[in-house]
């Protein structure tokens, strides 16, 4: 288990939650990319939430909340999973594997995202079996 620092910047406000990331993001397949974030968001009980939009320009999906999960690349899924997971502006999202399905380029943007989010406030834990993503890690925690 990798366990990202939580940075000074400016973090979602709000109440305490946890977002999740699995490896196929959460996302559902008759919903467009867009309509998975907002619907993520209103799951999470959040009045005031970033826009789908906003959410899907931090993660590097600027202009593609119309697309399906279908036509997405491994990485822009794994990418809008992450937006899926900050949806509810939580305090800790927890990521199993989220890399699991990911060539190592694609693995290494996937973890500088994770990274900068944590670099804005929200604590990051991963649970990986991938040494290569552990690395990015502040700290590991394993469990036998």
């Amino acid at each position: 288990m990798a366990v990202l620092p939580a940075g000074s910047g400016g973090a979602p406000g709000g109440a305490p939650g946890v977002g999740v990331l699995l490896r196929r993001g959460n996302l559902f397949d008759h919903l467009t990319i867009g309509q998975n974030v907002v619907l993520a968001g209103r799951l999470a009980g959040r009045r005031s939430l970033p826009t789908a939009d906003d959410l899907l320009g931090l993660v590097g999906l600027a202009g593609r909340g119309d697309a399906y999960p279908g036509t997405l690349s491994a990485l822009e899924g794994a990418r809008a999973g992450v937006a899926v997971a900050l949806a509810g502006a939580p305090e800790v999202v927890l990521a199993d594997e989220p890399a699991g399905e990911l060539d190592g380029l694609a693995t290494l943007e996937l973890m500088d995202l994770l990274c900068a989010v944590a670099a804005r406030g929200t604590a990051v834990v991963v649970a990986t079996r991938d040494p290569q993503i552990a690395a990015a890690a502040h700290r590991i925690v394993r469990v036998a």
